[in-house]
């Protein structure tokens, strides 16, 4: 069995955890060993609430999503009264996967292996021919223990999230800080923009690279803007500091992963541009004057504008591979209005520009992993607080392990 010690030695633990003025980062073959990511799923990624789909892969009851996270099949289902469900997609008796495509509007699931009938709350409802009869009506199926393995699963601004480990804690617990700093704003007016042929604004991006890479690049790096985006070198508040050296807005650093910055909406439409769409809303009426860009370990990002609103995650799918998705989110007003639509375009184009253009960095880090020259990166106090704090917690999730193996 690996263990952590396997992985990385005292001396680069010790490098992560010394103060930031001296302390290193994760040495390469974090970044690039099927090993090290392997064990990462299970103590890093496994054990936290993962962002995995939209509520546009189910939007309906009865609709059904079968996907595989993290190397494990599961099974996205709507039920009846609308709750998300998430389950192991596999079928105790037989171990095929219980859906093997998406389907629409379903009362129950069939299996296709042996033909096997489940409601789409789990439960096994039909063994047919278990005894040798069309309908199996004598069978206990209570007593075949034959139920679909639900996954712990949670729905947020539109957003599916399943957890994987063996440990889960209440998804209310683990994001209260982003909870807590965004329920000013009237999130239930927020709805995702409908584009060109009225199809919901959501885009799929592969990237190559690993996880933590992606998770480190977007808010927690804000040194990067005025070198990496177009839109940031054409406004006059980036890079994000003033005449005297103060930054221009105030960082999120929360030690359960909530990093990034917030800043005057003033300062934001210098970055993306004017348009009609009408304003994101606080809960008390007022338009929201304070734009916030975030990530959220270990997987997605929450991005709250002046008129519009973004959730991205990114799911690996190995240590240098995986794909981000995005959907933009309008005022409740401005969402499907088809007289908006250009507006919404833009707006969603900005974004998109943005991810695209921090992507290609992301791939060309994960090319530069490969060279021997270097082995690990340092930070700037000034700037890599926030990057400081998410290689700290990655590398406490990873301790976690001696722990239990410990007990």
């Amino acid at each position: 069995m690996t263990t952590l010690k396997d992985l990385l030695t005292q001396d680069e633990r010790n490098a992560i955890r010394a103060p930031i003025e001296t302390a290193r980062t994760f040495p390469r073959h974090a970044f690039i060993d099927q090993g090290f990511y392997d064990f990462e799923v299970r103590w890093a990624l496994a054990e936290s609430w993962l962002a995995v789909a939209f509520r546009t892969s189910i939007p309906e009851p009865g609709d059904i999503e079968p996907m595989t996270i993290l190397g494990y099949p599961i099974l996205l289902v709507r039920d009846t009264d609308g709750t998300a469900r998430a389950f192991h997609n596999v079928c105790p008796y037989d171990g095929c996967e219980v859906a093997t495509s998406s389907k629409r509007g379903l009362k129950t699931i069939t299996g296709p292996y042996h033909g096997w009938t489940y409601g789409l709350d789990g439960t096994l409802l039909k063994a047919n021919y278990w005894d040798g009869t069309p309908d199996a009506a004598e069978v206990d199926l209570k007593a075949l223990d034959a139920d679909l393995i639900p996954i712990p699963c949670e729905e947020w601004m539109s957003t599916l999230f399943v957890h994987l480990g063996k440990h889960p804690v209440p998804f209310a617990g683990q994001y209260a800080a982003v909870l807590k700093h965004l329920e000013r704003i009237d999130l239930e007016r927020l709805e995702i923009g409908l584009g060109d042929n009225d199809q919901p604004m959501i885009n799929s991006l592969p990237i190559a690279s690993n996880w933590k890479t992606v998770y480190e690049n977007y808010s927690p790096n804000v040194y990067h803007e005025a070198f990496v985006h177009e839109m940031y070198r054409r406004s006059p508040h980036s890079p994000r500091v003033d005449e005297n050296r103060n930054k221009t807005y105030t960082e999120i650093n929360d030690p359960s992963g909530y990093l990034g910055l917030c800043y005057d909406n003033a300062i934001g439409s210098s970055f993306y541009g004017e348009t009609r769409l009408p304003p994101v809303q606080n809960k008390d009426g007022t338009p929201n004057r304070v734009n916030t860009i975030s990530n959220v370990y270990p997987n997605w990002v929450t991005t709250v504008l002046g008129n519009a609103a973004r959730i991205a995650f990114f799911l690996p799918e190995g240590p240098e591979t995986g794909t981000q998705r995005v959907a933009t989110f309008f005022d409740q007003d401005g969402a499907t209005d088809p007289t908006l639509l250009n507006d919404r375009k833009q707006s969603m184009g900005a974004g998109i520009k943005a991810r695209v253009e921090d992507n290609r960095i992301c791939e060309s880090i994960q090319r530069a992993r490969h060279s021997p020259a270097v082995e690990t990166q340092f930070y700037s106090a000034f700037w890599d607080a926030m990057h400081y704090t998410m290689n700290n917690l990655i590398l406490s999730n990873l301790e976690r392990s001696e722990v239990e193996n410990a007990g």
